[in-house]
């Protein structure tokens, strides 16, 4: 019976800490419900920058599609054109993605030297 309980709690956590995100295409398809909290992932879009005092607006993209951002947030220093992104916030009804958080994955600093 505890050994079930154990179990239990384990698969419970774990369920939890999936960190999930949708991509640009899949918001534009609409999976969403606005104002839901939710996480989008994709790749900044060169020249779609733009700072107006604290709010920062933004594209991102997968391939497929672009999706509008938003943000008032501070962003990381490894934040620019072509560094994927996973913003955390929800769509407004007018189809802009507003932010609260915007994390950037951290440009390899170790590549590998290839001898030819």
């Amino acid at each position: 019976m505890v050994a079930l309980a154990i179990g239990g709690l384990i698969g419970f956590s774990i369920s939890g800490a999936t960190a999930y995100y949708r991509t640009p295409a899949e918001m534009n398809a609409g999976s969403y419900t606005p104002n839901q909290r939710i996480r989008v992932a994709g790749v900044v879009v060169k020249d779609s920058v733009l700072r107006k005092g604290a709010e920062t607006r933004f594209s991102i993209g997968d391939g497929k599609a672009t999706l509008a951002v938003t943000t008032a947030a501070l962003l990381p220093d490894t934040f620019e054109s072509g560094v994927t992104v996973v913003a955390e916030g929800a769509m407004t009804a007018g189809g802009v993605f507003t932010a609260t958080d915007v994390l950037a994955k951290c440009p390899s600093k170790f590549s590998a030297k290839v001898s030819t």
